[in-house]
């Protein structure tokens, strides 16, 4: 239920630790009100929950989690005179910049220093406290900037992998494309001029046989036997040239989810699926390669991707399921549009189903 990172660990507990320490040791203080210790704690765990990357809760619960967080450390301004609860402050907006756009982050930098300079001069009745209040804005600052600037990396990175396992699955088919293009190139050349050349032969040798001495029939039997086993061999290879035209889909989606970053893709293909009419193909690799570029793109808590393709009843049938967390609604942009466009001129169909829990794709095209 819980799944934390080292590092975000040991992060927020020691970050937690270097407020509530100091606060609840503070010597200059006569006493300490329970609600104080109450609000520490609150603090402590809603960060435990915001950032534990288990998908147990979705979106919505997160945000209300954060609410509760700002709730928390908005009180604590009114309780603690000290000024180091705006570190709480800065460690909340480095976890908001995970789940609001960059705008919203900015004016909550401003809002809480605002209400940290009213609860100094209003309730404390220190003055207004102009110094701090700068200082730990520009910790807000440079938090946000650096927060941002690792996102942005993360997914510079994550989408450097993911073109290349694209460039190398497409270069996997251009080079399946090419290959059956030899082969059906060969075979038509075996059989329109090797074929009809032993065919030729054939007659040539059946007329000599049937016109010749009885010293030469022997000879010449035998050479009319081994030209029919030579066209009997080319129209042999001609057949298997023929019925190996297909595309080896399994190699291209097992390099495909070797390579996914962060995502682990978990591949599960029948046996009975083996070569695929190149269209097919096509169609089902774009459609998983969008599939995961949607994942790493709309759905950052996402750690695990099944994908399976099996045949049923004369039909493909490609299940894709991630255990990310959706945001909102699932909107049919330019990618899930496309796929739907691949699919119908396969004459196939696309279901998308969605809950907190993932997105899962259901595609299913005749298999020829």
């Amino acid at each position: 239920m819980f799944k934390y990172p080292i590092s975000s660990l040991v992060t927020v507990l020691l970050t937690w630790a270097a407020v509530a320490i100091p606060s609840i040791l503070d010597a200059s203080r006569h006493s300490i009100s329970p609600a104080e210790y109450l609000l520490h704690t609150c603090v402590l765990a809603l960060t435990l929950l915001v950032v534990n990357e288990s998908t147990s809760y979705g979106y919505k619960t997160r945000y209300y989690l954060l609410f509760l967080l700002f709730s928390s450390i908005a009180y604590l301004m009114f309780f603690v005179p000290l000024s180091i609860v705006l570190i709480y402050s800065v460690m909340y907006c480095s976890i908001l910049a995970f789940y609001a756009p960059i705008r919203f982050c900015y004016i909550y930098i401003f809002a809480s220093h605002g209400l940290f300079l009213i609860a100094h001069a209003l309730y404390w009745q220190s003055g207004w406290q102009w110094a701090s209040a700068g200082m730990f804005m520009a910790f807000h600052f440079f938090a946000l900037v650096m927060t941002q600037r690792m996102i942005s990396e993360r997914s510079a990175k994550e989408e450097l992998a993911l073109i290349n396992a694209k460039l190398e699955a497409t270069q996997h088919l251009l080079s399946n494309a090419a290959a059956q293009s030899e082969r059906l190139s060969l075979a038509r050349d075996l059989h329109d001029e090797v074929g009809h050349s032993l065919t030729s032969l054939i007659i040539n040798l059946d007329i000599a046989r049937r016109t010749c001495t009885p010293e030469q029939l022997s000879q010449l039997q035998a050479c009319y036997e081994q030209a029919k086993q030579a066209l009997a061999t080319t129209r042999t290879i001609v057949s298997d040239k023929r019925n190996d035209i297909g595309f080896d889909l399994a190699q291209s989606l097992t390099q495909l989810s070797k390579q996914t970053p962060r995502v682990a893709v978990h591949l599960e293909i029948c046996p009975a699926v083996k070569h695929v009419q190149l269209n097919t193909a096509q169609c089902l690799l774009k459609c998983v390669q969008e599939a995961i570029t949607n994942t790493l793109k709309h759905a950052p808590t996402a750690t695990d991707m099944d994908i399976t393709l099996q045949e049923q009843n004369g039909y493909l049938e490609l299940f894709i399921k991630d255990n990310g967390l959706l945001k909102g609604a699932v909107l049919l942009g330019n990618g899930l549009t496309g796929m739907q466009e691949r699919v119908a001129q396969l004459k196939g169909q696309l279901d998308i189903d969605t809950s907190k829990h993932g997105l899962s794709l259901t595609i299913r095209v005749p298999y020829e």
